[in-house]
């Protein structure tokens, strides 16, 4: 077990109704499985018992779904790996966003251990720009000059060893690929920790 986070490529309009109507993000998170929307849609129309006693109901929420285009949904899982690439990524290039923190989150829906956070297109292309140059090399140089005691999973990055290298530099191409796939179709992103 542990907080790992998995990535979405969504266009800026679908992140933009997510944003007005919070639930719909769970059309993106689990797009095979409608139930989580269905269940959030619910738990929101609930009427407080005395309301109820009084036969107020509120209106029933209208289901809604998102249109996805051919590109969007393509999903990267970077395990428990997030917090030791932030680290290395931030110091590499220390005048972009922080891929992992988010541009915000989207409502308040839980989709895992907080809000699904997003990036749109522009800053997704933006941050793509500064982490393609960075080589395997000077990923591993970095990681092994930080300091891991802040580091999350904590015993796994103070371990510095073959296997925890192709581990970040694995998970680091998975990443790069994703934020090349994104940029190619301006595409944003939803990130989920579960």
């Amino acid at each position: 077990m542990g907080v790992c986070c998995v990535l979405y490529a969504v266009s800026d309009e679908n992140i933009a109704q997510c944003l007005a109507d919070p639930p719909l993000v769970w059309r993106v998170v689990e797009a095979e499985d409608e139930s989580a929307y269905l269940d959030e849609l619910a738990s929101q129309s609930k009427v407080p018992l005395l309301a109820r006693l009084f036969g107020k109901g509120g209106p029933k929420p209208e289901a809604r779904t998102l249109r996805f285009s051919a590109p969007e949904l393509h999903e990267a899982d970077l395990d428990k790996s997030w917090d030791g690439l932030r680290a290395c990524l931030k110091r590499l290039a220390p005048d972009v966003p922080d891929f992992f923190e988010g541009s915000g989150p989207i409502g308040e829906v839980e989709v895992g251990y907080g809000p699904a956070l997003y990036h749109l297109g522009e800053t997704v292309q933006r941050i793509g720009r500064a982490h393609a140059p960075v080589s395997e090399a000077a990923l591993l140089d970095t990681y092994r000059s930080l300091d891991h005691a802040g580091l999350y999973p904590k015993g796994l990055w103070q371990r510095q060893d073959d296997e925890v290298d192709a581990y970040l530099v694995d998970n680091f191409l998975v990443l790069r690929a994703f934020l090349q796939h994104a940029a190619q179709h301006s595409l944003g992103v939803v990130l989920r920790f579960t």
